[in-house]
């Protein structure tokens, strides 16, 4: 491998996993629950989700 395509591959190794730590703890800052447009809505939490999506299985 020639020393262009070395340093290439190393510089987007960085990006890449640089760009998957800084998304962990940045989710880890600010969870999934409360974050979004449904993010502190009454009609948004796990319990009625999941009571939608099982009257819509057994409706089908």
């Amino acid at each position: 491998m020639s020393t262009t395509a070395i340093i290439m591959m190393i510089l987007f190794i960085v990006v890449i996993w640089g760009g998957l730590i800084i998304s962990a703890i940045a989710l880890r800052k600010e969870p999934d629950e409360r974050t979004g447009a449904f993010g502190t809505s009454p009609h948004a939490t796990d319990t009625v989700l999941i009571g939608q999506e099982l009257g819509r299985a057994s409706s089908q």
